[in-house]
């Protein structure tokens, strides 16, 4: 997934802020009929595709904390997750001027019960502070679900600060 990141086309859709407006770290364009949703509490956006074949959420965290990151990323895998197959893959790609740390692997959906490619990236997004993006797409996702997510992913954009 991660390899296809820099060629999908961006996604047409709204330009949303993390974690708001207001604080932007980064922006990502989400379409409309994902309905995408920003949450002021936990300063995160979530959205899913109609039909839930794919389902993405984003937010800010203190990138100075290696713990906490690790920890949110575990909570985020765990929630999301029943099971992991096999050893998720790491790499670091460079996208919109950017470097990103991406993990990619295959699991269990912890609601739906089927099977979903899955990727996180992390990222800088300010002094002592990193961006973090879940993705996950069901196995069987058609082939136009999968170009859609690709370029919201592609579509990531640190803010300047």
């Amino acid at each position: 997934m991660a390899v296809v990141l820099g060629l999908a086309v961006p996604a047409r859709g709204d330009t949303i802020s993390v974690p708001s407006k207001e604080k932007a770290a980064f922006t990502v364009d989400i379409p409309s009929g994902w309905k995408p949703k920003v949450d002021s509490d936990d300063e995160s956006v979530e959205a899913a595709q109609a039909d839930n074949k794919a389902y993405l959420i984003a937010w800010v965290t203190k990138a100075s904390d290696e713990k906490a990151l690790t920890s949110d990323l575990e909570a985020t895998l765990k929630d999301a997750l029943s099971s992991i197959e096999g050893e998720p893959k790491m790499e670091e790609i460079e996208q919109n001027g950017s470097k990103f740390m991406v993990i990619t692997g295959d699991g269990v959906d912890k609601r739906e019960g089927n099977k979903v490619h899955f990727a996180v990236g992390i990222f800088e997004t300010g002094p002592d502070q990193a961006g973090v993006v879940y993705t996950d797409v069901d196995a069987d996702a058609p082939a136009e679900t999968m170009k859609t997510l690709m370029g919201i992913l592609n579509s990531i954009k640190v803010a300047k600060k």
